[in-house]
């Protein structure tokens, strides 16, 4: 049998080659080109599905694969929003204010900033949260925001019971704004924050005197009926325990139900007070209650 040549093995090579490469080159055609639309539509869609945290890495490689595309501004908007609905509120605000900073002619700007208010908000930075609800209504007023900043700014004032600010923000409101539909219910809320501003309040420093001198009266006068019933009880029972054991000059055992009593006793005065805040809390979240219904305001 005769060798083999140089030539068939170059050809049996090549051959080989061919029968490797063919279907990858055809896989190749049946390929996605990755584009700016492809990208967004991916990130896209894990925020629909509420994968929030592959939404905030879809958004930021189509940033890095894309750095001067015209839509930056709503890959940081979603980056901002998928951090707001997976509160991770800190970044989120970031994203927002980077959104109306640097984009500030942007369509997401002024949604950007308002979301940017309730971030802070609902992180509790409420200085920074009335800041940036003015600025829609300052930098925006055309916008679909600004009216919704200001209700959203009538009701952070009332949770922090400014209530002249609250009245002032649902006045412009009217004034601004006279054909958004929550317009006509803002003579209804006012009149719900004038009724509030007439409402008893339960001083908490009344109270803590009060079960200071009386253990559980605090109590009562918050309407804590059975927290004070509870109170006296304790209390006067050691207060018993006391004056029999040291009638009986059995100063060891008065000591110690004193030392038993005690925590008792400072426990009611500042369960008291306690009450007292809870009381005036709880007339303020009715109203706040009462006023999202009247304005329908659905603006979280």
């Amino acid at each position: 049998m005769r060798p083999l040549t140089p030539l068939f093995h170059v050809i049996a090579l090549c051959a080989l080659l061919c029968t490797t490469y063919a279907p990858l080159s055809q896989a190749a055609e049946k390929g996605v080109l990755l584009t700016e639309s492809v990208q967004l539509k991916v990130a896209d869609a894990f925020l629909e599905e509420g994968e929030y945290y592959r939404a905030v890495t879809e958004y930021k490689r189509f940033l890095i694969l894309f750095p001067d595309s015209e839509r930056a501004d709503y890959a940081h908007f979603k980056t901002g929003l998928a951090c707001y609905q997976g509160e991770e509120f800190e970044t989120a605000a970031k994203s927002f204010r980077y959104v109306h900073e640097r984009f500030g002619d942007s369509a997401y700007a002024p949604q950007a900033c308002y979301l940017e208010g309730l971030t802070y908000w609902k992180n509790r930075q409420f200085g920074a949260a009335r800041n940036a609800l003015e600025t829609v209504v300052r930098a925006y007023p055309q916008s679909e925001s600004a009216p919704l900043a200001l209700i959203a700014a009538a009701m952070l004032a009332l949770e922090q019971d400014y209530l002249t600010t609250s009245r002032r923000s649902l006045q412009t409101l009217a004034g601004s704004y006279p054909e958004h539909p929550v317009a006509p219910k803002t003579s209804q809320a006012l009149k719900l924050l004038d009724q509030y501003e007439t409402l008893p309040r339960k001083s908490e420093v009344l109270a803590g005197l009060m079960s200071a001198l009386v253990p559980g009266s605090g109590y009562f006068y918050a309407e804590h009926y059975g927290d004070g019933i509870t109170a006296f009880v304790i209390n006067a029972l050691a207060i018993a325990g006391i004056v029999t054991a040291a009638g009986q000059e059995n100063y060891a055992v008065a000591g110690i139900v004193g030392g038993v009593g005690l925590p008792f006793y400072f426990g009611n005065i500042y369960g008291s007070a306690n009450a007292a805040k809870k009381w005036n809390l709880a007339i303020r979240k009715e109203l706040r209650n009462q006023l999202e219904l009247v304005l329908s305001c659905d603006f979280w």
